[in-house]
């Protein structure tokens, strides 16, 4: 996640009327409750997840990993683990990513310097794995279940680079470095192709953005690369993932000021346009099996679909962007609280949930974590 949020600091964040905009309002998620947080300092808060019934939020205020009853919608715990909290950058802040392991109590979290191994059951730090000296956090990552590895993006270090950690051992198993990108942003794996997919801010050839893939099998013989390279069409700034159906794959756009915002979903084999919705801003994006739906947690999102990002005096209209997997369709627009650029979805429960900062919205006031119906 390159570009800061509500993650530390929104300025000028505004959301328009709360019950107002919906593409078609008769498939527009039902809002449940609000999720009271508490913290010393404004609240933020990074990427989240659920998996096994549990949401957990990298909540930098309090510099600790939440974790929620996805059912009840109840906060349980605080874990702290040394993280750095809000620091003097969004980048040299923590804890940033967040990756569940399911089937175990086990999650792993960027933070600056390190990615950190939780026990969510007995509430400890595991393990504390170096990835950098340099002060800058490993930020966003996915899970390859199948050959038991995350990875993480070093999205902001100089040059950006990825860290590869086999589950198992809870050891780096290689590193890849991508010299020529101007920044990493989210990844997700392929279990179809065996690949990690990475979300690449720009490059000489793509300075607008590009999708970069990298096979797992390249990683297991300790030398990570880059197989395949997708020059987006319709798309500046990609920044959320998210696999679907078939081979598809979301991309969630977050472009500069004056870029057109858009989602596009891409043939995940060869990078073919397969749709471009006319919503952007987006930051973290899921697919949920359950609904066939993805969730695109947009806190750059503007009513116009025209970027502001960059424009210091920017009032954004936070948004919960919903896709039909099977249409590729665009089926709702609801509005969020302030720098809601988080999302994660529990598909047991069919609950969506949406973290936010103080604004002036009525019905997100303070701060928490929103609750949606995912269909």
């Amino acid at each position: 996640m390159k570009r800061a949020l509500g993650a530390i600091t929104l300025a000028g964040a505004l959301a328009a009327c709360a019950y107002a905009w919906a593409s078609d309002s008769g498939n527009a998620p039902k809002w449940l409750t609000n999720i009271p947080m508490t913290s010393a300092k404004p609240f933020g808060f990074d990427i989240s997840a659920t998996a096994d019934g549990t949401y957990y939020l990298a909540d930098g205020s309090n510099a600790t990993l939440d974790v929620f009853d996805a059912k009840t919608m109840t906060l349980r715990d605080r874990i702290s683990a040394d993280f750095a909290g809000i620091g003097p950058s969004h980048d040299k802040s923590g804890p940033s990513g967040v990756i569940p392991v399911p089937g175990s109590s086990l999650v792993y979290v960027g933070d600056v310097n390190a990615v950190k191994v939780i026990d969510v059951a007995s509430k400890a730090l595991v393990k504390r794995i170096e990835v950098s000296t340099s002060g800058i956090r490993a930020d966003e990552g996915c899970l390859d279940p199948q050959h038991h590895i995350v990875m993480f993006s070093s999205g902001a270090e100089e040059p950006p680079f990825a860290t590869f950690i086999n589950t198992d051992t809870q050891s780096v198993i290689a590193k890849v470095t991508l010299s020529d990108s101007t920044g990493l942003e989210a990844c997700a794996y392929d279990p179809k192709g065996n690949n990690f997919v990475l979300n690449n801010d720009g490059t000489k050839a793509n300075p607008k953005g590009e999708v970069d893939v990298i096979p797992v099998a390249s990683v297991l013989e300790g030398k990570p690369a880059v197989s395949n390279v997708f020059k987006l069409k319709g798309c500046e700034g990609p920044s959320g993932i998210a696999m679907g159906p078939g081979n598809d794959a979301l991309i969630g756009c977050d472009p500069d000021e004056g870029g057109k915002q858009s989602t596009v979903i891409i043939d995940r084999t060869n990078g073919t346009t397969l749709a471009e919705l006319p919503f952007g801003g987006t930051d973290e994006a899921v697919y949920d099996p359950v609904s066939n739906r993805y969730f695109l947690a947009a806190g750059h999102h503007s009513a116009d679909n025209v970027s502001r990002v960059g424009n210091k005096a920017a009032k954004f209209d936070p948004a919960l962007g919903i896709v039909n997997a099977s249409t590729r369709s665009l089926v709702a627009v609801v509005p969020t609280g302030a720098g809601a650029h988080s999302v994660a979805v529990d598909g047991e429960s069919h609950h969506v949930f949406v973290p936010f900062a103080a604004g002036p919205s009525e019905q997100f006031t303070g701060t928490g974590v929103s609750v949606f119906e995912s269909e």
